[in-house]
């Protein structure tokens, strides 16, 4: 199971509608909910464990990262068939998404994300060349 999936979709638009846009083709809404996840994690793995947070499924997985991912998925699907939608809302909810995603990205709000934890330790070598004493 992956982190969203189509019944997820029915927080942020009618079930009738997202048939309406694809015709029934869930190749479609698949599309769109892996470009959404991508885009996410995109703005998130710097600083987060992106592997975790999309790793996870059902009631475990953070509730508004899934209510953007939807916003996310279905403005692609409605910028790709514009199906009598409301293209400017549906826009609308897609830059508060992106705007959440880089605020979160370079943590000027909360969010329980789990931070990604770095393995590798840096070290800092310093220190200069051997003092040179030159007599004439």
């Amino acid at each position: 199971m992956a982190f969203l999936g189509k019944d997820d979709l029915t927080a942020v638009i009618l079930l009738d509608e997202l048939e309406e846009i694809t015709r029934g083709d869930d190749t479609m809404v698949t599309a769109a909910l892996d470009s959404s996840i991508e885009e996410m994690k995109a703005f998130l793995h710097d600083s987060y464990d992106v592997d975790d947070i999309f790793g996870k499924t059902g009631s475990d997985r953070h509730a508004l990262l899934v209510r953007y991912g939807c916003d996310i998925a279905v403005y692609f699907l409605i910028a790709r068939n514009q199906a009598g939608q409301e293209l400017e809302d549906r826009r609308d909810r897609f830059d508060r998404a992106v705007r959440w995603l880089k605020e979160v990205q370079k943590s000027e709000t909360y969010s329980n994300l789990k931070r990604r934890v770095e393995t590798a330790q840096k070290h800092i070598v310093f220190g200069s060349n051997p003092k040179r004493s030159n007599y004439f």
